[in-house]
């Protein structure tokens, strides 16, 4: 038909035939929807070292509930290997389940000296 708009060419156009997602931000962190194991990457902050398990309490945004960080996950650039300090700020490759009574477990953390906070700022 001459003059008739096809169907709009950006996010939620079919391309092949095949409707897109409209709103799903692109990137890190995403879970899946069904409920089923997910997993992601994600920023979060140290709440606590537990001496006798050997891991952290990771309090991330993204994921209510926790996540359980043991102490073999962490990556080199604390000051004692394998422990972290409450306040610190890492990333959180995370998964689903959880551990340690927790929704969500550390598959790897990184601590983020370049995103601590200081005394004034």
């Amino acid at each position: 038909m001459a003059g008739a708009a096809g169907p709009p060419s950006g996010a939620g156009a079919a391309r092949d035939g095949v409707p897109c997602a409209v709103g799903l931000p692109p990137g890190r962190g995403r879970r899946n929807l069904d409920g089923m194991t997910g997993g992601g990457t994600s920023f979060g902050t140290v709440v606590r070292w537990d001496d006798e398990r050997g891991g952290a309490l990771i309090e991330v945004p993204d994921l209510p509930g926790g996540c359980w960080a043991d102490g073999s996950v962490v990556e080199p650039g604390t000051s004692t290997p394998g422990e972290l300090r409450a306040g610190q700020v890492v990333e959180v490759e995370w998964t689903q389940p959880g551990a340690e009574g927790l929704p969500y477990r550390a598959l790897r953390v990184a601590p983020r000296g370049d995103l601590q906070q200081t005394v004034g700022g």
